[in-house]
């Protein structure tokens, strides 16, 4: 019975891998992984957080709070300035938040690490 299972695991697995690369080439901007530190502002609580990835669009974090999807927050990445974002989507313990600024804006906010993720 076990042989009969590993086909589907390995369609299951292949799968994965082609909606993963298919998002990937979806999206707009180039993501980087990272772990850094942020505070998430939800109305007027702050939240501690760490960010797992972040692009010129938008970051991923790590949050176990769920936030609804057209939230507005502010987030503050390292010692940069708060910039304003919208909840993408929320899963597990993990937020996608997208920048409400213009790629220009978040580039100056992020200076020489912006080059990287152009």
């Amino acid at each position: 019975m076990a042989k009969e299972q590993e086909p589907e695991a390995s369609n299951l697995a292949a799968n994965k891998a082609n909606v993963r690369d298919g998002l990937v080439s979806l999206r707009a901007y180039k993501r980087r992984t990272v772990v850094w530190p942020a505070t998430l502002l939800v109305n007027e609580f702050e939240f501690k957080c760490m960010l797992y990835d972040i692009s010129l669009g938008g970051v991923r974090l790590k949050l176990d709070l769920p936030l609804a999807a057209g939230a507005q927050v502010s987030i503050k990445i390292k010692d940069f300035e708060y910039v304003e974002a919208l909840v993408s989507w929320h899963a597990d313990a993990f937020v996608g938040l997208k920048f409400i600024d213009d790629v220009e804006t978040i580039a100056a906010m992020l200076g020489d690490y912006a080059d990287s993720l152009q």
